[in-house]
């Protein structure tokens, strides 16, 4: 295939008629093309990567006929040969919509066919189909589907759902069946097929505020200025226009949040309202009281159509639980089936790019809605040019296996990331991220930078970076370590530091100053109800832009006044608008959200997500990546297609998610109790419990002897050195690389070791940086990147750039304790409660194996692994050198580690053996055989170069005996010969 393959297969405007062969685990196979309409398989959960190396035998074009009679494909058909037809058995007025909105030659503004088959659809069946075998049939199976509950029927309501894909034009859909009713219902008032009134419902402020284009713009003084979507998308024929204007008393648009009933507070029904054993209902408001509130200006009994976006958080739970989203769910249900207690709900339009039921729901998984009508799916967009094309990793130069690192970022540093924090912080520390989120972001931003360069020319918008966390505390991080940030000091200054990213800091490189215009946006639910990002400097930067948005308020709220908007009003706004000119947000580059960015928000300059967070599900990935899939132009090519947009995506792993039963947990063997025996006090053993270390200095002078400091490794077989994304339309690959990293020079590097070494670890009582160590500390940093900094695989000396500060600061100040080593003294840090441990203390229960010991106060040994602890027992209970022993379980024998300078650890050795030699010296060993295999070098280290030395410089005032430590080489067989040698050489 040549570089100019443009995989975009059919036009925007018309069926489909081409499609990319599919695998039945839903995998794209660009080098084969259909011919036809993709088949609807419900079964096959479609996403936009590619088949592996290995190409299945039977694709969906082979088991699409299993499919026929699925009720999406049979609509299908029978609304395509009504289509072709010419609309037969339809109202007048519904005739001329349909050929002003499909049929029109001189039309301009075209309409999409997936738009078009989504309300075909939603006429066929009000109007068409009862007329045809075929169509009772189907219209009698959607009823079947309707039926969720045989006892409470009030939930069994007129559902019909579209399945449209995002950026398909749902809005536009919604604006069709509203003007399809509202005319039709003008023209025809006895005609009980259209609804009197229309109520739409949302999950949550963003989507409401949005679909405020849905009211007729009253207003502007020519219908080319009006901003209502029935004028923008030319959807009113000319001859209907005057009738327009009575639309707005007939719609409600609300959140679902309007649903729920509010707990009494005063005028109490009754003096019982809360005692015990009183209905709880008492104190709730009752649902006509609700209803009142939010259709207040419908007329009771007569039609109404209830018309739900993102509709896949509209269900009924099988299932009581305390999860928020069943909980959301059925208010939003029960909500709508009050409403059908007080008017005749004519029907429920279902629309969302996923209708089917989510995970916890009760429901199998990831199902269809029995209701589904239609679908216009992801894949099938992206085939029509609607959407734009992802490119997401395929490979890089690491040694994962399963997927590149940046395909699911979290996953691989879910551990190592802040938890989620009830509290807004005030940060006194530098961001703390893990190295592959610092590499991904640089990965990811160099690429951004070069787009950015590309396109800052020809639009008036910039392109728009979106991060998306897991909880607040991890953007809170994220949004630091690029957009720079403020310390507040204990004496009260404060100190400015930049963000890591030029195009991204909200701080002038020079002056420290915050930006007038800062391009990154900080976006969750704590900031919206905490702000700091509306100034006042804010507001009078952005003054016409607020005037244009009070104007849209006063037009879209006109009960409400503009002095009601607050600084969260704003910050949303400013959310809502990012790329759009003259607007709030037009000048953002960059969003760090946790999931506010899930759903609803329409940006169509977004060209980089990275995701980082937990994605339980196709649904969340599809909606994450949807936020970047909106196309930014929609002119057409010389072959009446849209040309391919593509966006860039990291960290969001589009799988197949598969619902399932959870497994039955097999029992394991019976319990055994592990204890110390009294009668074999003579075997007891005590051990020095300490928590941490405190070094006596002898000598100020700053040195390093790095000679038994194991090297520093940067391993590029975990952290990408490059990662190639790859779309699975085409065969065009781009490269995130570390090119302009690889170009700084080394004096650059030991620098900012340097510097980030005095920051770290070389401070006075009052916290401040000893600068005047910088000359000989960047010595010692300069022989260490030249001596023991050592490179795996793809990786280089200049990613320390973006490694974790404090562990290669840790790994430089163990060689500068080495050499202090020579000089210091290193003593205990007692518990304060319990200075020493002992075997009496020894009492817990096990399933695990065990083996029966003689030679230890304890009477078994419990086993970790299938034959270590038992053969090292057996052996130790054979050698005349071991007076007795232990193995740690359950003794609480712990030496106190630091990993990478930071979060306090404990090492668990495996065995204590108190043992003695021919001329009667006893020790006290530490043996280890599982290998410590977690935290090694740190381990090792700590156990020599702190723990010993530590408890045997006061071992005389304590009057025990002198301890060791040995570790068994990898064979176990010859543990017998390597603790004779240890012995040996301790005496």
């Amino acid at each position: 295939m040549s570089s100019s393959f443009n995989p975009i297969l059919n036009s925007p405007f018309e069926e489909p008629d081409h499609y990319y062969d599919t695998q039945l685990d839903g995998s794209l196979d660009y080098d084969n093309i259909i011919s036809g309409r993709r088949p609807f398989v419900p079964d096959v959960p479609l996403a936009p990567v590619k088949p592996g190396k290995q190409k299945q035998v039977f694709t969906v074009k082979d088991v699409s006929d299993t499919y026929d009679t699925h009720l999406v494909n049979l609509i299908r058909r029978e609304a395509g040969a009504w289509r072709t037809a010419g609309y037969p058995n339809v109202t007048r007025v519904t005739g001329e919509l349909l050929t002003f909105w499909f049929l029109n030659p001189e039309r301009n503004n075209k309409l999409f066919f997936a738009q078009r088959e989504a309300i075909e659809i939603a006429v066929w069946l009000n109007e068409a189909a009862e007329k045809s075998n075929a169509g009772q049939n189907i219209l009698n199976r959607i009823r079947e589907g309707q039926v969720i509950r045989k006892t409470h029927t009030g939930f069994n309501l007129p559902r019909i759902a579209f399945k449209m894909a995002t950026g398909t034009g749902k809005t536009v859909v919604m604006a069709m069946q509203i003007l399809y009713h509202f005319f039709n219902r003008t023209e025809y008032r006895n005609d009980v097929r259209f609804a009197d009134y229309f109520l739409i419902l949302t999950p949550g402020i963003t989507i409401k505020d949005r679909l405020g284009v849905l009211f007729a713009d009253t207003e502007a003084r020519h219908k080319y200025d009006a901003k209502d979507y029935y004028h923008i998308r030319d959807l009113v024929p000319y001859a209907f226009e005057n009738r327009l204007s009575g639309l707005n008393a007939k719609l409600v648009i609300t959140n679902r949040h309007s649903l729920e009933r509010r707990v009494l507070k005063g005028n109490k029904k009754s003096p019982f309202d809360g005692k015990k054993g009183r209905n709880k209902d008492h104190g709730m408001e009752d649902y006509a009281r609700v209803i009142q509130k939010v259709l207040g200006k419908f007329r009771k009994g007569r039609r109404v159509v209830v018309i739900n976006d993102e509709a896949h958080h509209c269900y009924l739970p099988k299932v009581k639980t305390k999860q928020k989203e069943n909980q959301r769910a059925a208010v939003w249900i029960t909500g709508i089936a009050e409403i059908a207690k007080k008017f005749k709900v004519r029907a429920v339009y279902d629309l969302s790019a996923t209708p089917y039921y989510l995970n916890g729901s009760g429901y199998d998984p990831y199902t269809l809605f029995p209701w589904v009508v239609s679908d216009f799916g992801l894949v099938e967009a992206m085939e029509s040019g609607l959407v734009k094309i992802p490119f997401m990793p395929e490979t890089d130069t690491t040694q994962e296996i399963e997927m590149p690192k940046l395909r699911n970022i979290y996953e691989f540093v879910k551990d190592d990331l802040p938890k989620k924090s009830a509290k807004k912080q005030k940060f006194t520390a530098h961001p703390q991220l893990p190295e592959l989120v610092r590499i991904g972001l640089e990965q990811f931003y160099s690429h951004y930078k070069k787009e950015y360069e590309k396109v800052r020319e020809l639009f008036d918008s910039p392109p728009v970076f979106i991060v998306v966390c897991n909880n607040t505390s991890i953007s809170s991080e994220i949004f630091r370590y690029i957009a720079g940030y403020e310390i507040e000091r204990e004496e009260g200054e404060t100190q400015v530091v930049n963000g890591k990213f030029e195009l991204f800091d909200n701080f002038d490189p020079n002056t420290r100053q915050l930006l007038r215009k800062p391009p990154t946006l900080l976006i969750d639910s704590e900031e919206l109800e905490n702000s700091d990002q509306i100034t006042p400097q804010f507001k009078k930067i952005f003054a016409s832009e607020i005037e244009r948005f009070k104007a849209d308020y006063r037009r879209l709220r006109p009960d409400r006044s503009v002095d009601q908007i607050t600084d969260s009003d704003l910050l949303r706004e400013v959310v809502n608008t990012v790329g759009k000119m003259g607007t709030l947000g037009a000048h953002v580059r960059c969003v760090v959200s946790v999931s506010m960015l899930t759903e609803g928000w329409d940006a169509n300059t977004v060209t980089h997500i990275m995701g980082l967070r937990a994605f339980g599900s196709q649904l969340l990935c599809e909606q994450v990546v949807g936020r970047a899939l909106r196309r930014v132009n929609y002119y057409r090519d010389e072959t009446g297609q849209f040309p391919p947009e593509y966006a860039h995506v990291i960290g969001v792993p589009f799988k197949f998610f598969k619902g399932g039963k959870t497994a039955v947990t097999p029992p394991k063997g019976d319990m055994v109790q592990i204890r110390a025996l009294p009668e074999r006090g003579a075997y007891e053993i005590c051990f020095p419990n300490i928590t941490g270390y405190r070094i006596e200095r002898l000598n100020d002078e700053i040195r390093a002897d790095f000679s038994q400091i194991e090297p520093f490794e940067i391993d590029g077989s975990k952290l990408p050195a490059e990662t190639k994304l790859t779309t699975a339309f085409s065969p065009a690959s781009k490269t995130l690389s570390l090119e302009e990293l690889k170009e700084k020079r080394e004096q650059e590097l030991i620098y900012h070791i340097t510097q980030s070494l005095i920051s770290l670890c070389f401070r006075d009582d009052d916290g401040n940086p000893l600068f005047y160590h910088f000359p000989v500390l960047k010595k010692i940093v300069q022989e260490w990147v030249r001596t023991k900094v050592c490179c795996i695989g793809d990786a280089f000396k200049n990613m320390l750039f973006h490694l974790d500060e404090m562990r290669y600061c840790h790994h430089i100040m163990r060689g500068i304790h080495a050499d202090q080593q020579k000089h210091d003294s290193i003593l205990p840090v007692f518990n304060s409660y319990n200075k020493f441990g002992s075997t009496c203390h020894v009492n817990g229960v096990t399933r695990k194996k065990i083996y029966q010991t003689t030679k230890s106060h304890v009477n078994f040994v419990v086993a970790d692994t299938n034959a270590w602890e038992q053969i090292a027992a057996k052996t130790l209970e054979e050698m005349d050198e071991v007076v007795c022993y232990v193995k740690n379980e359950f003794l609480g024998f712990a030496i106190p580690y630091l990993k990478d300078g930071k979060d306090d650890k404990h090492y668990y050795p495996d065995f204590i053996a108190q043992c003695k030699s021919e001329n009667g010296k006893r020790i006290q060993l530490i043996i280890e055989i599982t290998g410590m295999n977690k935290d090694k070098a740190e381990k090792k280290w700590y156990v020599e170069n702190r723990w010993l030395p530590a408890v045997n410089t006061v071992r005389e005032k304590y009057e025990y005996d002198e301890w060791r430590f040995v570790e068994i080489a990898d064979d176990i067989r010859d543990i017998k010969n390597q603790l004779i040698e240890k012995i040996r050489e301790c005496v």
